[in-house]
C-alpha cells in the first residue's frame, strides 16, 4: 500500500471522479483507476461501486475515506508547519565555552552540509546573557536554568608539554612539576581550579607564568617550552596542537565532561533540531 495510492483514492472519493483526480495530479485517468484497483485488491474489498463512466463510494469506501480524511488533515497540517518552520527558523545561535576548536570544526561541517542554516556564534567565555542563545556548549553546570542538556563527550585531561621537553618519556608524579611554569586561561576557570586543587594535594602552589584567553597564544607558548598546559588529551589529535604531547603523570587522572545545553525542542524548529541531532551523532563518534 503506497501513499500515492491512498492519495488517488482520497481525491477520487471526494469528487467521485477518477478524471478530476487525474487532472489534479497531471496523470492519465487510466493510471488513477489502475492504482485504486490495486489498492482494492490489497485490501480485499471494493471501495467504489462502478457503472459506465461513473464511480460511487460504497459503505466500506465511506469508512475508509473517513479514516484517511482524518489522517491526511493531520499530515498536511504537520507538513505545512514543518515547511513554515524551515523557512522561518533558519538561524541557530551558539555560545561555545568549552572545546572551541573541536566545536568550531563541527559547526563548519554542518554549515557545509546545510548551507541554508545560519549561525550566530560567540566564543566569549564570560558571556552571561544565556537566554539569548539556542545552544550553549560547556562543562557540567547548574547555571543554565530552563535549558535541556545532553552529554556530548567525556574526555581525558592531561598535562601537555612541547614534544622536545625533557619531561617527555618520563614517568612523573604531579609533585615533580612544582618547579615548572604553567600556562592558564582566566583565573577561576575549570583548568585553573583543577591545577590549583591538584597542586595543593601534591603539596605546592603552582607557578603560573602566563595567563591568556587566546588559545592559540597559549598553545604557541607551550610549544616554545615556556610552560605546561592542562587540557583535553583528545585535542592533541587536532592540527593546532601537533607540536604538543601528553606527559606521563602517573597520579593525575582527571576527566572533563562536555554538555550541550539547548532550548526545549517541544516546538518544531527544523534548524535547531537538525543541529542538535548532528551534535549527538558527532559526540558519540
Amino acid at each position: 500500500m503506497e501513499l500515492l495510492q491512498l492519495r488517488y483514492f482520497y481525491e477520487s472519493a471526494k469528487n467521485e471522479s477518477f478524471a478530476l483526480t487525474a487532472k489534479k495530479y497531471m496523470v492519465p485517468t487510466s493510471s488513477v483507476s489502475a492504482s485504486v484497483k490495486r489498492l482494492e485488491r490489497e485490501l480485499g474489498i471494493n471501495l467504489f461501486d462502478r457503472s459506465t463512466n461513473r464511480i460511487k463510494l460504497n459503505e466500506k469506501g465511506y469508512v475508509f475515506f473517513g479514516m484517511l480524511d482524518e489522517i491526511f488533515k493531520k499530515l498536511d497540517k504537520t507538513v505545512a508547519s514543518i515547511t513554515e518552520s524551515a523557512q522561518q527558523n533558519t538561524t541557530v545561535s551558539v555560545l561555545i565555552k568549552a572545546r572551541r576548536t573541536w566545536i568550531t570544526e563541527m559547526l563548519i561541517q554542518y554549515k557545509e552540509q546545510f548551507p541554508r542554516v545560519d549561525f550566530q556564534i560567540s566564543h566569549d567565555a564570560l558571556h552571561s546573557k544565556f537566554e539569548s542563545f539556542d545552544v550553549i556548549i560547556d562543562e557540567q553546570s547548574d547555571q543554565y536554568a530552563g535549558m535541556e542538556r545532553f552529554l556530548l563527550n567525556t574526555e581525558q585531561i592531561c598535562v601537555k608539554a612541547a614534544k622536545n621537553s625533557p619531561l617527555v618519556g618520563r614517568a612523573l608524579t604531579f609533585q615533580e612539576l612544582k618547579n615548572y611554569s604553567f600556562i592558564v586561561a582566566q583565573k577561576g576557570n575549570r583548568m585553573w581550579q583543577l591545577l590549583e586543587r591538584t597542586a595543593t594535594q601534591s603539596g605546592f602552589i603552582p607557578k603560573v607564568s602566563i595567563e591568556s584567553n587566546d588559545k592559540q597564544c597559549m598553545i604557541r607558548y607551550a610549544e616554545s617550552g615556556m610552560g605546561l598546559l592542562l587540557g583535553s588529551k583528545r585535542a592533541l589529535q587536532e592540527a593546532g596542537e601537533k607540536n604538543l604531547t601528553a606527559l606521563n603523570v602517573t597520579d593525575f587522572n582527571e576527566t572533563q565532561s562536555i554538555y550541550v545545553y539547548h532550548r526545549p525542542t517541544d516546538t518544531i524548529n527544523v534548524a535547531l533540531n537538525g543541529f542538535l541531532s548532528f551534535l549527538k551523532a558527532k559526540g558519540q563518534a
